[in-house]
């Protein structure tokens, strides 16, 4: 009995010593584990913050965007409503001009017509106006359906459209810039 009582000491001392080294293994473990854990914490809180600030920064440069976007659609909008004016100041000279009673008209029409050299060119004007132009040699009826003078050599080699829509399309763009700046400063 005595064997029998060394042995069940022997294994009381190795089950003793097992449940001791598997409460340290446990501990170690719970510590490894913790360890672990605190640095999956502290990586998920710096990847978090990145996100954060990732967000703040797209959030910042959308903003960015959507105000220059609008900055640019009202820029937009004004110089089309800018060049609306401007294209209105040149219609409402056409108008002018349009309305102007036939004594008037007709004195413009003949400084048209007052050219050195007369006799070289003929001058076209359309069949509305014609009337208006009785006394100039060298007038032609001619269905141009515009106010003012088409003077062409005879020999056919220069053409000088003075109706109208040909000098305000120049004036246009020879002086548009002043106009705008007449009505906008």
């Amino acid at each position: 009995m005595e064997g029998n009582s060394g042995i069940g000491e022997i294994i009381g001392r190795i089950e003793n010593e097992a449940r001791a080294k598997a409460g340290e293994i446990e501990n170690s473990s719970a510590k490894k584990v913790n360890l672990i854990m605190q640095h999956f914490e502290r990586l998920a809180d710096d990847n978090a913050e990145k996100i954060r600030k990732q967000g703040e920064d797209e959030i910042s440069l959308i903003k960015r965007q959507i105000i220059s976007n609008a900055e640019i659609g009202a820029k937009d909008k004004i110089d089309k409503e800018k060049f609306i004016w401007v294209e209105n100041a040149f219609e409402e000279a056409r108008q002018t001009i349009l309305n102007l009673n036939a004594q008037e008209k007709k004195d413009i029409l003949e400084r048209m017509c007052d050219i050195p050299d007369k006799e070289n060119f003929v001058f076209c004007v359309d069949k509305k106006y014609i009337n208006l132009l009785g006394n100039v040699d060298n007038v032609k009826e001619d269905n141009i359906n515009d106010f003012g003078v088409i003077i062409k050599s005879k020999d056919g080699r220069v053409t000088i459209d003075n109706t109208i829509t040909n000098r305000l399309n120049i004036l246009k763009q020879n002086r548009r810039y002043d106009v705008a700046k007449i009505l906008f400063g």
